[in-house]
């Protein structure tokens, strides 16, 4: 009848059963989603478009149960984004209707309201990660998060903190109680947050001379801030060799005690957690004391890794000190460092190129001047 608007019907079968159906207003449209999915068809690519009609909060429970394998602290960082950030905005969204215009317009508004970029990374990885649980459960087809960059809008790269020798030497001075000897360790070793206080009398050994085997990481629950043991980040256990003062300061607290005893024990026993430790040194006031204020505890991390470079150590020994996974990460991460080095290498050589002098090894070559 006049004034009706004509409706065009698609339909897909397969081995004589009909597998989709879907109604378009113009002819051409519903030709070429007829051809779309003929060729997935023969292609062995083909997924029934009504599995992703379901909305994406739907495959959370799918998705955690597929996480299990992660380390802990990784799969309380995924579910806090999920639950704080991901489901806000998608979780009603059917998977079929969530466009890569969408989620890049979702990660620009994060980082427009004040969200580090590396913070907006998070959740968007968050996010693929469970688009990509919807593609292993032939929802999609293809992951529309994938190959969405975060760019950095705050200047790049923020280089870590680092003190000198004497910086870390007046920090562990201005640290109060009994526990300001552990900012040596730290500063001097490299260790990463929670390996502190994962370490066991068990784990001091002679490499020839001391050292740590760290093989644990005691970390606070993002979620109800209980302890539990962990592996270390990379899951390798790794050997640390102790400079001289380090050294002291673990034999020290490790003498007199069982194989099995915390190092750095709490004062009601078992491990010491960080939060605990920042607060019986004052570590806030220890920092502006020294003129440092706002230095992270992982700036301690840095400062091993630029006093080690300084030292004159090959990137590959910083490597295995810090737990990288290869020289290359060490490089990229501490580079800056190495090149602050390279004048003073170039010195040692002799001179600022390299080159001798005239009359230190060097003949002057007669009728020219060098």
């Amino acid at each position: 009848m006049r004034g009706e608007t004509v409706r065009y019907r698609a339909r897909v079968k397969s081995h004589g059963r009909e597998v989709a159906t879907r109604v378009f207003t113009r002819k051409g449209d519903a030709v070429a989603w007829e051809h779309d999915q003929r060729r997935s068809l023969r292609a062995g690519e083909w997924i029934d478009p009504r599995r992703a009609r379901i909305p994406l909060a739907r495959l959370e429970s799918g998705w955690r149960e597929s996480r299990q394998g992660l380390k802990r602290k990784s799969l309380e960082a995924d579910l806090s984004a999920w639950r704080n950030h991901v489901e806000p905005k998608f979780g009603d969204t059917p998977l079929a209707s969530i466009t890569r215009a969408q989620i890049e317009q979702w990660v620009g508004s994060l980082i427009a309201g004040g969200v580090a970029p590396a913070t907006a990374r998070r959740y968007l990885a968050t996010l693929r990660s469970v688009l990509a649980f919807a593609v292993a459960d032939n929802r999609l087809t293809r992951n529309p998060a994938v190959g969405i960059r975060v760019s950095s809008t705050r200047g790049g790269r923020r280089e870590g903190q680092f003190l000198t020798h004497a910086e870390l030497d007046a920090l562990a001075d201005a640290c109060r109680g009994t526990y300001g000897d552990v900012v040596l360790v730290l500063g001097l070793c490299g260790l990463r947050r929670g390996e502190p206080a994962g370490l066991k009398v068990a784990d001091t050994i002679q490499v020839p001379g001391p050292g740590l085997r760290v093989q644990r990481t005691v970390l606070a629950s993002s979620a109800d801030g209980a302890l539990y043991e962990d592996t270390p980040k990379t899951g390798r256990v790794r050997t640390v060799p102790l400079p001289q003062r380090a050294a002291d300061v673990i034999l020290n607290r490790a003498e007199g005690r069982t194989a099995t005893d915390w190092i750095f024990a709490a004062p009601a026993g078992g491990p010491l957690s960080e939060s605990n430790w920042k607060r019986s040194v004052a570590w806030a006031a220890a920092t502006e004391a020294i003129g440092r204020p706002g230095l992270r505890v992982h700036g301690l991390r840095h400062t091993s890794a630029s006093l080690w470079l300084a030292s004159g150590a090959d990137p590959k020994v910083v490597q295995r000190v810090l737990g990288h996974a290869s020289a290359a990460m060490t490089m990229d991460l501490y580079g800056h460092l190495i090149d602050q080095n390279l004048l003073a290498a170039a010195d040692r050589i002799g001179g600022t190129t390299g080159a001798q002098a005239p009359g230190r090894g060097m003949q002057k070559a007669p009728g020219r001047d060098l």
